[in-house]
């Protein structure tokens, strides 16, 4: 198993793990490339095949607190093949997000889960934040 930043060379790869249609190709891989500052993709393989993806936004709020630089992270999108669960390519998905986010030095990184992944995300060193507030039209 190899993780590594993803890229655009990776966007059929990525592009599948999301369900897009060949017909979606190339608007999304165009959305990759323009977002590219902001939503880094990180892929998992296995023999040389991507088999699953993880993704961290990162964001910035208003400066404040003698601080200008107040970027944050959220992971969005993790996804492993159906065949390749329980190997660790999850976990070693969230391992490069995470030193991604220390290297950028981002305040703190967050994700909105579905209930069958919180356990994985405790695991991987989440935890549940009293002051998260969600609205929702």
């Amino acid at each position: 198993m190899t993780v590594r930043r993803g890229g655009p060379a990776d966007v059929a790869a990525l592009a599948g793990l999301r369900g897009m249609g060949e017909g979606q190709l190339e608007a999304y891989g165009k959305w990759v490339v323009a977002h590219a500052e902001t939503h880094l993709p990180f892929v998992a393989e296995v023999g040389g095949e991507v088999v699953g993806a993880a993704w961290l936004h990162i964001a910035e709020r208003v400066p404040g607190g003698g601080s200008l630089d107040r970027r944050f992270g959220d992971v969005q999108s993790v996804e492993v093949r159906e065949e390749h669960r329980g190997r660790g390519l999850g976990s070693a998905l969230m391992a490069a997000i995470l030193a991604e986010a220390r290297s950028r030095g981002l305040m703190h990184v967050t994700v909105h889960s579905g209930r069958r992944a919180v356990d994985f995300y405790l695991r991987n060193g989440f935890t549940h934040h009293r002051q998260m507030l969600l609205w929702e039209p």
